[in-house]
């Protein structure tokens, strides 16, 4: 495994940034080209351009990503056919898993601790799939922030990397391997069904923005607030069952799983029945309480029945 010093960009001169960026740019090849690259915001994980997954992306050696990553941008790596994934595996059991069974290269992403797996696979396409404990596989559709890329939190990806090649598997391999922490079986397309009467403290008209929304009855379609759209119309809003689906994902549920994945606690994706077990539960609820006025008394109420479940 390579180890780079841990560092705080807010500290460093450019110059030092950028020989350490084009470091661990020219130590991963992902010169293959079924990789493609999108432009990101700068120490940020949303895309800069629309239609990334059709039109503005680039080779990895394109100039102008040099460009951009060298003048602060972060970039993502995708390929638009599936033909690769990425395990985003911040579970210590899910990254054994893979390191004794399918090794491949990986790096390291907002902590030390989290990692990203990259894998070529030879039987596309993957799409993406949720696994437990906060982990998720991103094929078709979905993008990995690259190595030498600057996290929110400050920390450069790619502190941490293995010395291994990027290993190529068939989509079996890889689901076979991460069975046990798939969150639902990737062929499940059914709608997630939701205890509506659980989150009726807030309307989702309240939390998202619908004057672009096209109306019909009590339902509204437009683009996904949080990821975009590619069509301008992957999210739909039911106000009257008060509820939301992501036609991209196939995810969706009340406020309450709006809220954990507007504040970053589940992927858009993972918005599935079970999503929120555990520390996720008890987050999504804290935060509805301090940010979105959930009260103590409907907190209670909602404990009373997952508890009872």
């Amino acid at each position: 495994m390579i180890q780079y010093p841990s560092q705080n960009p807010g500290n460093l001169e450019r110059n030092i940034l950028n020989r350490d960026k084009s470091f661990a740019l020219k130590k991963v090849n992902f010169t293959d080209p079924r990789f493609r690259v999108l432009k990101l915001l700068p120490h940020r994980k949303e895309p800069l351009e629309k239609e990334w997954t059709t039109r503005n992306n680039y080779p990895f050696n394109s100039p102008e990503i040099d460009s951009w990553i060298r003048n602060g941008g972060n970039y993502g790596i995708f390929c638009p056919n599936g033909d690769c994934a990425f395990v985003d595996a911040d579970f210590p059991e899910i990254q054994d898993a893979l390191d004794k069974n399918l090794p491949t290269f990986w790096y390291s992403t907002g902590r030390e601790d989290h990692r990203q797996y990259v894998f070529l696979i030879s039987d596309p396409p993957i799409r993406n799939i949720p696994l437990t404990g906060g982990a998720y596989i991103k094929g078709q559709n979905g993008y990995a922030v690259g190595p030498g890329s600057i996290h929110p939190n400050g920390t450069i990806y790619g502190l941490q990397m293995s010395d291994r090649p990027i290993r190529t598997a068939t989509v079996e391999e890889l689901l076979t391997v991460l069975k046990a922490y798939l969150l639902r079986k990737p062929e499940n397309r059914e709608r997630p069904r939701i205890n509506r009467d659980q989150v009726a403290w807030l309307s989702m008209g309240d939390l998202i923005d619908l004057t672009r929304f096209r109306k019909s009855g009590s339902r509204y379609q437009g683009a996904h607030p949080i990821h975009g759209s590619e069509t301008g119309v992957n999210l739909s809003i039911d106000l009257e069952k008060n509820v939301w689906h992501c036609f991209r994902h196939d995810s969706g549920g009340s406020v309450l799983e709006w809220i954990a994945v507007k504040e970053g606690i589940i992927d858009c994706a993972e918005a599935i029945p079970g999503a929120l077990r555990g520390e996720r539960f008890w987050k999504v609820l804290e935060v509805a309480h301090e940010k979105y006025g959930l009260t103590k008394e409907a907190a209670a109420k909602i404990i009373k029945r997952e508890v009872n479940k």
